[in-house]
C-alpha cells in the first residue's frame, strides 16, 4: 500500500510549475490535504504527452546521485493510468524518475492530481521542460503544435501562456517544415535555429544547410547570401517578365503587365485600355 508522508512542504517550484490560479492546498489526493504519497517506482510510467524525447546521459547521471546522496526533494506530479489500475502516469517530473531508476531508488513521493484536464496536462508538461530548458528547438516546436492542432489552442494563448511573442511561435512552428535531414542539424547542434530560420524559404535549403555546415557559416553571413541570391532571382525574372510583357504589347498593340507570386506560384496578367474601341479590340481577339 502506498504510503502517505504528513505535512511535507511541496517547495517554490512546483508551486510556480503548476500556475498561480491553482491552489497548492489542495495539489493532493482528496482524502489527506498536504500529505505526499510514497509508491514504489515502477508504479509509474512516462506520459504520452511527453514531447521531450532525448534526455542528457551526463545530466541524469548527476542528479541520479544528488538522489543517492539526498533524497528527492520534489515530488512527481502524477495522474492515474487509466489503463492500469493502481499506476500513474507522469505529468511532470519524468527526469527525476529517471535519475531515481539509475540511483536504484526504490519509492518516490508523488503528487495524484486526477483534477487536471488533459489541456492542463499538456501545459504543465511542456512548461516544466521549457523552464528548464531541456528541450531542443524541435521538440519545442512539436510541443506548442500539439497544443494547437489536439488542444484546440490559438498561437495567441501558447504565446501568453510560455510568455513569448506571436512571431517567436509562428518561427518555432514552421521549424516542422523543414526537411527531416534538416531537422537533424538542428538537434544534432549543427544548425541554430537562427539558421533554420534563414533557409526556411530557400527552394534547395537542404544544400544550403550541408553548405553552412561545411563552411561553418554565421547567420549573418546566411543572410547576405541568400539576399544576394533572391535579388539577382527577381532582377532575373523582372528582365524575363519584361521581355513578355514587351512582346505581348506589340502584338496587340495595347500595354500589358505581369505580376506573378513565387511563393503561391500564380499570377495576373494585366491589359491596359484607354478607350471602349480598344476594349472592343480585346474581345474580339479572345472571341
Amino acid at each position: 500500500m502506498p504510503k502517505v508522508i504528513k505535512n511535507k512542504p511541496l517547495g517554490r517550484g512546483l508551486s510556480s510549475l503548476l500556475g498561480e490560479n491553482l491552489d497548492i492546498d489542495n495539489l493532493t489526493n482528496k482524502n489527506s490535504k498536504n500529505d505526499l504519497i510514497i509508491i514504489p517506482i515502477d508504479y509509474l510510467s512516462a506520459g504520452s504527452w511527453q514531447v521531450r524525447k532525448n534526455f542528457d546521459e551526463n545530466e541524469l547521471h548527476s542528479l541520479s546521485q544528488s538522489i543517492k546522496n539526498n533524497g528527492i526533494f520534489q515530488p512527481i506530479v502524477v495522474v492515474s493510468d487509466q489503463e492500469n489500475k493502481g499506476k500513474y502516469k507522469i505529468v511532470a517530473g519524468e527526469r527525476r524518475w529517471r535519475a531515481a531508476q539509475l540511483a536504484k531508488i526504490h519509492e518516490v513521493p508523488i503528487i495524484l492530481r486526477d483534477d487536471l484536464s488533459s489541456d492542463k496536462i499538456v501545459e504543465i508538461s511542456l512548461l516544466e521542460n521549457l523552464e528548464r530548458s531541456d528541450l531542443n528547438p524541435l521538440e519545442e516546436a512539436k510541443g506548442y503544435k500539439d497544443l494547437i492542432d489536439e488542444h484546440n489552442y490559438t498561437q495567441e494563448k501558447v504565446a501568453k501562456m510560455f510568455r513569448k511573442s506571436r512571431p517567436y511561435i509562428t518561427n518555432f512552428l514552421r521549424l516542422l517544415t523543414l526537411p527531416d535531414e534538416i531537422k537533424s542539424y538542428i538537434v544534432d547542434g549543427k544548425l541554430s535555429v537562427g539558421h533554420a530560420r534563414a533557409i526556411i524559404n530557400s527552394e534547395n535549403s537542404l544544400q544550403v544547410a550541408k553548405d553552412i555546415i561545411k563552411k561553418g557559416l554565421s547567420v549573418r553571413e546566411v543572410e547576405k547570401t541568400l539576399n544576394k541570391v533572391k535579388k539577382f532571382d527577381n532582377n532575373l525574372e523582372t528582365h524575363q517578365y519584361s521581355k513578355i510583357e514587351n512582346e505581348l504589347s506589340s502584338k496587340i498593340g495595347l500595354k500589358t503587365k505581369i505580376n506573378f507570386n513565387k511563393e503561391k506560384k500564380n499570377g495576373s496578367l494585366t491589359i491596359k485600355f484607354k478607350t471602349l474601341d480598344q476594349l472592343d479590340f480585346i474581345m474580339d481577339k479572345l472571341k
